[in-house]
């Protein structure tokens, strides 16, 4: 079976290395309109044709207006996008386009039911990272579309607008990098990103979902090339060596979240 690759681009230097391969969609967030990234891509800078853009900034009444112009001046190359506020979609809903919708709401979309309420506004859905395999497999089989399955890569676990790192190193004087990692008291590590418009804090490894390859149902496996090198990439894309051994994270794909809180007892 041949799995179509929806592939987060992080870095433009994987683009030439893949653009010719038959089942590699690209996807790139966008300068202004992203966040949780290094590097964002000014919409002209994309020549590669049927791209998708990444929208997922919490947007003011400035930035709603700045977005509508963008969407009026996308070239003809935009196949489609992936954003994770439905605002966005009311904003889609008042510009003639052909856009192929993608709804990505990170820890939402955990089961059929509402996954299947909003597969009535867009034409497919992220599903969310949060629940078992065997709940992923259910959700396919009932799904009323075709999905997209987030396959690979550090999964964003915090967006906040403020700008944390600013804020830190302004009460500690320190002088911590807008790309970083921390440990918290627990001693577990995250990764974290910051640019003008807010903070988003990352896993500290890399989610290993590629045994949902080969799945029904599925419009796109989206990976993320965010902290990865291209020759990792490649190496995901073209399943060579020991993937299992050497991305052993598996997030919540393997563990039940459902916990039966203890009952009170009686005084």
């Amino acid at each position: 079976m041949n799995n179509n690759y929806l592939l987060l681009v992080t870095n433009q230097t994987i683009v030439p290395k893949l653009k010719k391969e038959s089942n590699i969609t690209f996807l790139f967030p966008i300068s202004k309109f992203s966040v949780g990234f290094p590097t964002s891509f000014l919409v002209d800078e994309i020549k590669e044709e049927d791209s998708f853009i990444f929208v997922n900034r919490i947007m003011d009444a400035e930035c709603i207006e700045d977005f509508k112009e963008f969407l009026k001046k996308l070239p003809s190359n935009i196949k489609g996008i992936v954003f994770d506020d439905v605002g966005v979609l009311e904003v889609l809903n008042t510009i003639p386009n052909k856009l192929t919708k993608i709804l990505f709401l990170n820890h939402f979309n955990c089961n059929y039911l509402s996954i299947n309420a909003y597969l009535d506004y867009v034409d497919s859905v992220v599903v969310s990272t949060d629940i078992t395999e065997g709940e992923v497999d259910e959700i396919l089989k009932k799904a009323s579309k075709p999905l997209v399955l987030f396959t690979f890569g550090y999964i964003n676990i915090m967006y906040s607008r403020r700008l944390l790192l600013t804020n830190y190193n302004e009460h500690f004087n320190r002088k911590v990098d807008p790309v970083s990692k921390l440990t918290n008291d627990l001693g577990q590590d995250f990764k974290i990103v910051q640019n003008e418009y807010g903070t988003v804090i990352y896993t500290g490894e890399p989610f290993n979902g590629l045994s949902y390859l080969g799945k029904e149902n599925v419009m796109y496996y989206m990976i993320s090339t965010l902290f990865l090198t291209d020759e990792e990439v490649l190496r995901i894309i073209h399943g060579e060596g020991d993937l299992e051994h050497d991305y052993p994270y598996r997030y919540l794909s393997q563990e039940e979240t459902i916990v039966r809180i203890k009952e009170r007892e009686n005084d």
